[in-house]
């Protein structure tokens, strides 16, 4: 029995999930350019009001069919990984696939606590290596399984919003107590709002420090305050969804559930579309801090439209690519594969170069660059990272930060160079 595994080699690799992500990668940059130029506690406030003519067109296409709905495919292909990951470490006779797998996501740990504490406090990838360390307790469990847990835990944030807001809808009744809680309720909001023009001055002109000290202030008001309760079963429920798919064939094989792509685009066109036009119409302003039943109706929507849109795109993407393997021809989405393969590397990238471009330490133009220009921006460099991914991988076996996380995974220096 061997006591080691490898990385899986290129010939392993599935192309579609590649492409997948690196579409995602696009979905995810669209999303985070605003928050560049706006802290993160801006999110609770939902679209920028202040936003007008093109940039009020770009950021309400952005919040309808963006937001949301690329972090849940993001996390879709973390579960669908998870799954790929153990599985080849048992096919290969990994002793203890278990522990390999907390490795992996230790090192993932590492890398986001240095992105969000160095760079920008929109870091993803903390949280997933937080959220991976449970997925270790689903290793065995079947396709049925793994999707019955992810729907069950998907949903507990929301019952706990509309547990939350009915709560609160009956506290209201009394006038007295009504007073005294929507008192505390606007002065927290109050105080958000208060922190968020400070935290605008200290990213537009501060050094490196003080944007720091900023950023972990602003860290401990968005998760120190229950906000890791909502995210990290979401986060959760939704790898187990991914998971769930790997162990059925779907998005790892065109011939394993031929069928399954049709019926998660018709199901997530059909629930999703309508959802995320709720979303874009009626649910710009939703207000984070006050669970009200209007306000976890609102939280149910934009859930549903995140997980029915990103069903759709990913089978769009799945049915485009089989039906050029079937009439034996090349797709133009074959070229976002290379940028997938490296999307940590190109996702780490994304924060050094806007954080440059906007911080005060760097450029300082904080502010001062408009939300279309900005979504041009991230356009742009999306697409140079295309060719450039291609050009790197035709010379090397990994994008640098992800050779570093198989090295440090495997315990041992892994081939770089072809």
């Amino acid at each position: 029995m061997t006591t080691t595994t490898t990385p899986i080699a290129q010939r392993e690799r599935i192309q579609m999930l590649d492409v997948i992500r690196g579409f995602a990668l696009l979905g995810i940059l669209l999303m985070n350019i605003e928050y560049f130029q706006r802290p993160m506690t801006a999110m609770l406030f939902g679209l920028d009001q202040s936003l007008t003519g093109i940039d009020k067109a770009v950021g309400w296409t952005v919040f309808t069919f963006v937001q949301g709905k690329f972090y849940t495919m993001f996390s879709l292909l973390f579960g669908i990984g998870f799954v790929i990951f153990c599985d080849r470490a048992i096919g290969k006779e990994h002793p203890r696939p278990r522990l390999l797998f907390v490795r992996r996501a230790i090192i993932l740990a590492l890398f986001g606590w240095v992105h969000i504490y160095f760079f920008w406090g929109g870091d993803i990838l903390l949280t997933y290596a937080i959220c991976a360390l449970f997925l270790v307790l689903f290793i065995n469990k079947s396709a049925s399984s793994l999707w019955k847990w992810g729907v069950g835990i998907y949903l507990l944030p929301i019952l706990a919003v509309w547990l939350g807001g009915i709560g609160l809808h009956f506290a209201l009744q009394d006038p007295a107590a009504a007073d005294e809680i929507l008192s505390d309720m606007t002065a927290t909001q109050t105080a958000i709002k208060d922190f968020i023009v400070q935290a605008n001055s200290v990213y537009a002109e501060g050094s490196w420090s003080q944007i720091i000290a900023v950023r972990v202030e602003e860290l401990s008001k968005m998760y120190g305050t229950g906000g890791m309760f909502f995210f990290l079963p979401t986060l959760l429920g939704i790898f187990l969804i991914g998971a769930s798919f790997a162990r059925s064939g779907v998005f790892t094989s065109f011939d394993k559930r031929p069928t399954a792509y049709k019926h998660l685009l018709r199901w997530g066109l059909i629930f999703g579309l309508p959802a995320a036009l709720y979303t874009g119409f009626y649910n710009t302003n939703p207000n984070m801090l006050l669970p009200t039943p209007e306000s976890a109706l609102g939280f149910t929507i934009a859930a549903v439209a995140s997980l029915g849109l990103c069903f759709a795109y990913m089978s769009l993407i799945a049915l485009a690519l089989r039906g050029a393997e079937r009439a034996k021809r090349e797709h133009w989405l074959r070229h976002l594969a290379p940028a997938g393969r490296m999307a940590l590397t190109n996702y780490l990238t994304h924060s050094i170069v806007f954080t440059t471009l906007f911080y005060g330490y760097g450029f300082g133009m904080y502010g001062e660059i408009s939300r279309s220009t900005a979504t041009a921006l991230a356009i742009g460099l999306w697409l140079l990272q295309l060719p450039l991914s291609r050009w790197w991988l035709e010379r090397y076996r990994f994008g640098p930060c992800e050779w570093l996380w198989r090295t440090l995974t495997y315990g041992e220096r892994q081939p770089f160079k072809r």
